[in-house]
């Protein structure tokens, strides 16, 4: 948890670097394109004449701003369709769970690649595009435990007694589903980041004149000879950023009263997939 914290410490760090140099480091000038480090610029200028450092700051923080804003949605969405799945079942949960079979059954990095390159790049399509493919393991999540809780001898006591479904599923179905789907969120985060990196780098992410981490490796590829540090930093920075969210995740159920152990995505303590992956069905 300690060296999880580290993310949050790095993101303040990118966040005050861009305010120091106050955006206009990320304006491009041709006559200032890949100069070396100085005071004026200490880590260089890229290929579009903006300062590195200021234009790592931005990427940096549109990565992580993209992958929670992608995450929430994806988990709110598979959790509310999960959690009617599981409650209601008959047809309508039986309809929800084939499309979250059909939706796990195409890969989530190439489904937001197709849908990206019918939209377009942007941040708005980025964040759908991502929570489209990956609300299917959140909502498998959800299905499952909404139908083991609702078997519980608590429930069925409460159901006696004259509680509304309603009532029913704000006390006493939500409050132990909530930990478990903030687990999965936080180990999906880093797979998101890598992601959204993985399409920027295709030019499939933020507009193509904001700078992104994929944006800045692939511009950088270049000069790899001459100019390391324009893929060096930008690798540097995404490696760091996935880091933190994976010990942030690894960290978090023993830091936070009420969560599961095991933070990583796949169960296991493993590396999580791209996009959350379905939890085996209960008996």
């Amino acid at each position: 948890m300690r060296l999880g914290v580290l993310v949050l410490a790095g993101l303040a760090a990118a966040l005050l670097a861009g305010t120091v140099a106050g955006g206009s480091g990320l304006e491009p000038g041709l006559r200032q394109r890949l100069l070396r480090p100085s005071a004026l610029h200490p880590l260089g200028t890229d290929d579009l004449g903006r300062d590195l450092l200021p234009a790592l700051a931005f990427a940096t923080l549109a990565s992580a701003a993209v992958a929670l804003a992608a995450v929430a949605l994806a988990a709110g969405l598979g959790a509310g369709l999960g959690f009617t799945a599981g409650w209601r079942g008959g047809r309508l949960g039986a309809a929800i769970m084939l499309a979250a079979d059909f939706t796990l059954a195409f890969p989530g990095i190439l489904l937001a690649l197709v849908l990206l390159a019918l939209w377009g790049p942007g941040a708005a399509h980025l964040v759908v595009a991502l929570a489209l493919g990956g609300w299917a393991g959140y909502a498998r999540l959800a299905r499952g435990e909404v139908r083991r809780i609702r078997e519980q001898d608590f429930i069925l006591a409460a159901r006696g007694f004259g509680a509304s479904a309603g009532h029913i599923a704000r006390r006493h179905v939500l409050p132990p589903l909530l930990p478990l789907l903030l687990t999965q969120a936080t180990s999906g985060i880093a797979a998101v980041v890598l992601a959204e990196s993985s399409l920027s780098f295709l030019g499939l992410g933020l507009d193509p004149r904001l700078p992104t981490l994929g944006g800045m490796i692939d511009a950088g590829r270049g000069h790899l000879f001459d100019r390391p540090l324009l893929v060096l930093l930008p690798g540097a920075c995404l490696v760091l950023l996935v880091a933190g969210f994976l010990l942030l995740a690894e960290g978090l159920p023993g830091a936070v009263p009420g969560l599961p152990a095991g933070g990583r995505g796949d169960g296991k303590g493993g590396r999580p997939p791209i996009f959350p992956a379905a939890p085996r069905r209960r008996p």
